[in-house]
């Protein structure tokens, strides 16, 4: 099961125009997070995740020349700079979702692609299990309603069509925890099945990516880990 189930976050992401002043450029590394999908709905299709809103200068920059080509210096470069950014504001829009990795997910070694000393370099084949993979479109409907929603809200709209990533955010998973030896490689304490004076205790344990940034996460089980170690090295284990 080592190198198999490998995950990370998938996302959607939008474009809205808003009547709402961001102040682009100020903050471009932050970004507001709801967690209002935290926890699904029993009676709708299985869909996690946070939503993401950052300010965007998207259409906002200063540029040299017109739409129709004509080069602009002075006070026409900034007259036009002007015309364009004090309407509305351009935002980004995103969420993260949980997904199902498949066991064919995997972490193989490439050796088409090696290092300076000769060494394959690390592959990552993603793919999602049968059931993520069907729900994908669910999905992004979803996500599209609740973008729509949100730029509503601020007398706003997209200005395109939400679409999925092609790749995946934060990658994890390769040692997933589990109860089932032929399914996982860790039990609940981060502790191999196979190996039991081995312990994994970082992103390598989490069966999917869930539906935000993982860190604190990986911190609360590496501490269960080493509590559970610890007991058992009292115990003379």
């Amino acid at each position: 099961m080592v190198g198999r189930y490998m995950a990370g976050h998938k996302f959607i992401s939008a474009q809205a125009m808003i009547d709402e002043e961001t102040f682009p450029g100020q903050n471009m590394t932050h970004s507001l997070i709801s967690r209002e999908y935290f926890r699904c709905a029993l009676n709708k299709p299985f869909v996690r995740h946070d939503t993401r809103v950052w300010e965007s200068s998207a259409g906002k920059e200063p540029r040299l020349r017109s739409n129709d080509g004509r080069l602009l210096l002075g006070d026409e470069l900034l007259g036009d700079w002007r015309s364009r950014a004090l309407k509305g504001s351009s935002v980004r829009l995103r969420a993260y979702y949980d997904s199902h990795p498949s066991a064919d997910s995997r972490l193989t070694l490439d050796p088409t692609s090696k290092n300076r000393y000769g060494d394959p370099m690390p592959k990552i084949d993603r793919r999602l299990d049968a059931a993520a993979t069907a729900r994908e479109g669910v999905t992004l409907a979803h996500c599209t309603e609740v973008f729509e929603r949100m730029a509503k809200a601020s007398n706003g709209r997209l200005t395109g069509q939400p679409s999925v990533s092609n790749y995946w955010d934060h990658p994890a998973g390769g040692c997933r925890m589990g109860a089932d030896p032929k399914r996982s490689a860790l039990n609940a304490f981060n502790q191999m099945h196979d190996v039991p004076n081995v312990y994994v205790v970082d992103g390598s344990a989490f069966p999917t990516a869930t539906e935000k940034n993982p860190t604190l996460t990986i911190l609360a089980l590496s501490w269960r880990a080493t509590d559970h170690l610890a007991e058992r090295l009292k115990r003379g284990g």
